[in-house]
């Protein structure tokens, strides 16, 4: 090895030496009078970095992106922690033109295998979805969708029951309109397979309850599970309700069309009104694939009333139990199950009256199949009224603490499920007869008793108690008033004098629904007559008129008053002709709720009330009523004074 460095070293010594003259000094200085130029960076590139909290570096798009699918589980959640943070910085509007793949990732979380995954990804969806606009989560929602129906279908029951949390977020924040005609009925059987499977044998459902086995196994983990379930199911059904009834307001609101029928007596327009098709891409495109329906309609009928029905019989307290009190979850099982029922009815109801041949196939059909199942589990083989049994301090404490995340359960009085049992009972016994007699007392006295207690009532019970109200006097009056007329007369008295008295609440419209239905009544003879008439109506009628000094009045209730007029009914239009100097100083200030509100529309409307004048000036006092003519001749618009004029000279 010596010989080899000695070697080296001759080599470097045999080396050509360059020798120069050494630089001067301050040659070798940095010169820094050159000119720089500032760098910007284009604003698409800026819009790729997603801020981060905490002090953490910043993420752009692409590397988020890739971390929602990382292996490591802080990879995971810090990637949708910052999206998050990102959103509610302000920067949803730069997400969308990545919302494809954004949206692939986040909702991929619902599958994933941890727990903490599924909460942080249904988080940041929620905050998404939120701070997007409608326009822009339209073209992907087929994609959260899909998402969801996997994590409905999974086999792990623990990502099964996070689905439900994935759907919360999808009611909250998804339009009814567009979670009703995207993905409704696909949902719905996913929600029946949750707590379901069909059996192969000849009973007489092809569906059997399935019984859920996991972290506290037992009968309760089962019974809280279904409801769980079956309470989403009742929401996606209210957003089915709620596009039928947009639906039908604005066919309400359309040109009338009749279609040519050579059996029937038809008037036709001048013109019939030009069509247009407001249908999306999806819809024309699925169109071929979706059930009609009507079809629809009786598969969810076919599959839910059994489970419906089975459900109960399983919850409910057994016969020979000598305590017939509902536990807690019993009592929440029975208000969902109620409400379901409730809705598929008025699913059907709504269905039928937007056919033109008034069909009544789908309800009569549903009375024949399960019409004497129902009674005889909830009404007949139970102990109605239903009520709860008393909790304890610390049991109240707690409940108060879960009363977000479970149903109501109506109390310990169970007033909504009884008031929901008794709107039932009346569809599907729409015309009773004796046998029927004595169930239809102890309803009519249950729904007495609960009009004598108004005032300790909920706004969402005393909307119940209004339906119900509806379903007894309006819908099933005639016949119920050969079977219990004493009862109905009371009930009606009931209600007219809580009406007059102001006990209704003018929360959710409830004082407006019953003086609908009041109106309504008033308007049918042969159940004016039926529940005694001028006797009974004297209250009412003559509290009327107070309406129109107020600052609105619906339009139904102001075609009310034109059907009293032209029926000649004495005690309202004495009562009006009474109120007429307040009413035609009130008219000008006066606004008709429920029509249009344009200038002519107004005067239609003023015309409409003073009409109700031409029927009624030979009632009451004459002088007074031309002393009042005079005095609107004076104060007046001379619209309005001249209108009237010419009905009082009118023959």
């Amino acid at each position: 090895m010596g010989g080899h460095h000695k070697k080296n070293l001759r080599a470097e010594k045999a080396k050509v030496k360059l020798k120069g003259a050494k630089l001067p000094k301050g040659l070798n200085v940095t010169k820094t009078d050159f000119k720089v130029r500032k760098i910007e960076i284009r604003a698409q590139l800026k819009e790729s970095f997603l801020s981060a909290s905490n002090g953490q570096r910043q993420l752009n798009l692409k590397e988020a992106l890739s971390r929602l699918k990382h292996h490591n589980l802080k990879f995971r959640t810090d990637a949708l922690r910052n999206v998050r943070d990102a959103v509610k910085a302000g920067q949803a509007g730069h997400l969308i033109g990545h919302l494809n793949e954004l949206l692939q990732g986040i909702a991929a979380g619902a599958l994933d295998i941890e727990q903490e995954v599924r909460r942080e990804s249904f988080k940041t969806l929620d905050v998404l979805l939120e701070g997007l606009p409608v326009e822009a989560v339209v073209p992907f929602f087929h994609i959260i969708a899909a998402y969801l129906r996997c994590a409905m279908t999974h086999v792990q029951p623990s990502i099964q029951e996070d689905s439900l949390l994935l759907l919360d977020v999808l009611l909250q924040r998804v339009p009814s309109r567009l979670l009703a005609e995207r993905s409704a009925s696909t949902i719905i059987s996913n929600f029946i397979d949750m707590i379901s499977r069909t059996r192969h044998d000849t009973q007489h459902t092809n569906r059997l309850l399935t019984v859920r086995l996991g972290q506290g196994q037992g009968q309760q983990t089962t019974i809280k599970w279904r409801t769980k379930v079956l309470l989403r199911l009742q929401q996606i059904l209210s957003t089915l309700l709620q596009q039928n009834c947009q639906s039908d307001s604005r066919a309400r609101t359309a040109a009338r069309v009749v279609h040519y029928d050579v059996t029937k007596v038809q008037h036709y327009n001048v013109l019939r009104p030009q069509l247009v098709d407001n249908r999306d891409l999806y819809s024309i495109l699925g169109e071929r694939v979706r059930k009609a329906e009507n079809e629809q309609l009786l598969g969810y009928v076919e599959q839910l009333m059994p489970l419906l029905h089975d459900n109960w019989i399983e919850v409910r307290p057994q016969q020979q139990q000598l305590n017939q009190l509902l536990n807690g979850d019993a009592a929440g099982s029975l208000h969902v199950l109620l409400d379901i029922m409730a809705q598929l009815w008025q699913l059907v109801l709504q269905y039928e009256a937007t056919q033109q041949d008034s069909t009544q196939e789908l309800s009569a059909w549903m009375r024949q199949t399960y019409a004497a199942n129902f009674v005889r589990i909830f009404l007949k083989d139970s102990n109605y009224p239903y009520q709860q049994m008393p909790l304890a301090v610390n049991q109240q404490n707690n409940s108060k603490k879960k009363a977000k995340m479970t149903p109501a359960a109506g109390g310990e009085l169970c007033i909504a499920q009884n008031l929901t049992l008794v709107q039932l009972v009346c569809h599907f016994w729409p015309q009773p007869d004796d046998e029927q007699r004595d169930d239809y007392g102890c309803l009519l006295h249950y729904i007495n008793q609960c009009l004598r207690q108004l005032s300790t009532l909920t706004t969402d019970e005393q909307l119940r108690l209004v339906a119900a109200l509806r379903a007894l006097l309006l819908d099933n009056g005639a016949a119920l008033l050969q079977l219990q007329a004493h009862q109905m007369g009371t009930a009606m008295q009931n209600c007219i004098d809580a009406y007059v008295d102001q006990q209704y609440t003018t929360r959710e419209g409830v004082a407006t629904k019953v003086l609908n239905l009041l109106c309504l009544i008033v308007q049918r003879v042969e159940l004016y007559n039926g529940y005694g008439g001028k006797e009974q109506f004297t209250k009412f009628l003559s509290y009327l008129p107070q309406l129109l000094l107020k600052p609105s009045v619906a339009d139904v209730t102001l075609t009310a008053m034109s059907t009293l007029c032209r029926q000649q009914n004495i005690v309202f239009m004495t009562a009006l002709v009474e109120s007429a100097t307040d009413v035609f100083a009130n008219i000008e200030r006066l606004l008709v709720t429920g029509g249009s509100s344009t200038e002519e529309s107004r005067f239609e409307n003023q015309k409409r009330i003073l009409n109700l004048f031409y029927h009624a000036r030979n009632c009451g006092n004459a002088s007074k009523l031309q002393a009042t003519l005079k005095k609107v001749e004076r104060n007046s618009p001379e619209s309005i004074a001249s209108y009237l004029k010419s009905i009082f000279i009118y023959e």
